[in-house]
């Protein structure tokens, strides 16, 4: 069952100010995967952009598409490479994930990340990511689009 619900995420990295943006997107679970989706705001320059965040056990891939492509696997202690594709051009990046944590509790779930990236050959960045998904009450969607 598809359900509407309220995710808030917030980003950090070292030396700067965090980025918190609260979105409204849909959260299905099917065969013990959680799946997120939302589109992205003109907050935070990725408009026409869609999200989708799938948690399965402590891996959480996170994939985006629409003006710019890329899907990001978070497991800890693992590196993973991929390319960011923009309309502009594409550049490789390097993720380094530390550590995943996931907490699920009734209409509620957290997710937090600490991960490295390397961008475009630059030495790696430490960046923090935490996911807070509050579903509605009583707004069941049979079909998200």
């Amino acid at each position: 069952m598809v359900k509407r619900v309220k995710i808030e995420v917030k980003n950090s990295r070292v030396n700067e100010d965090p980025i918190e943006v609260v979105y409204w997107g849909y959260r299905e679970m099917t065969e013990g995967v959680d799946r997120l989706s939302y589109d992205e705001s003109a907050l935070t320059g990725m408009e026409g952009v869609h999200t989708q965040i799938e948690v399965s056990g402590e891996e959480i891939t996170l994939v985006r598409t629409g003006n710019i492509q890329a899907t990001m696997v978070f497991r800890e202690n693992h590196r993973d490479r991929f390319v960011y594709k923009m309309e502009v051009g594409s550049m490789s990046m390097v993720l380094e994930t530390d550590k995943v944590s996931i907490w699920r509790e009734d209409r509620q779930m957290r997710i937090y990340i600490r991960y490295k990236l390397e961008i475009a050959g630059d030495p790696f960045e430490q960046n923090e990511m935490t996911i807070h998904v509050i579903e509605k009450i009583g707004q069941d969607h049979s079909n998200p689009s």
